[in-house]
């Protein structure tokens, strides 16, 4: 499934090997379950003048179309924490929306049945940009 993943992020122009290797030694693979997904996440280690000074990642172990489709989610948002690096760390209502296109993107091929719980998921938070988008999908 590894490969599946990698395949995904080639196929899509996103993969980057040096992103790979930056965040090999910084990553936690965990178990997936129900419980752990609020562990998951990519996280920016700041200074006191709020910059990103590191990045670390926790992710589940990929073992099936979900766990490939959060470490999408997830490597999305490595990417432009990563780009942003020695910058201002800034939060904005619409750092999900990438990662949730890129996942939906994968899901519609790879596991839609899940895709339309993940929709309903999506369409019952607070987050009106997300909202918006899977109201046009």
């Amino acid at each position: 499934m590894r490969n599946k993943f990698i395949k995904f992020l080639k196929d899509t122009e996103i993969y980057n090997e040096e992103v790979f290797e930056y965040i090999k030694p910084k990553t936690v693979y965990l178990d997936h379950s129900e419980e752990a997904t609020h562990f998951y996440g990519v996280f920016p280690i700041v200074d006191d003048n709020n910059i990103i000074k590191d990045i670390k990642l926790c992710v589940p172990k990929i073992k099936d179309d979900l766990t490939v489709s959060i470490n999408i989610h997830e490597y999305v948002h490595l990417l432009l924490l990563y780009r942003d690096l020695n910058k201002e760390y800034k939060e904005s209502d619409y750092d999900e929306l990438l990662p949730v296109m890129y996942e939906f993107y994968y899901l519609k091929d790879n596991d839609p049945e899940y895709l339309e719980a993940y929709k309903e998921k999506i369409s019952k938070s607070n987050n009106k940009i997300l909202k918006k988008y899977i109201k046009e999908k």
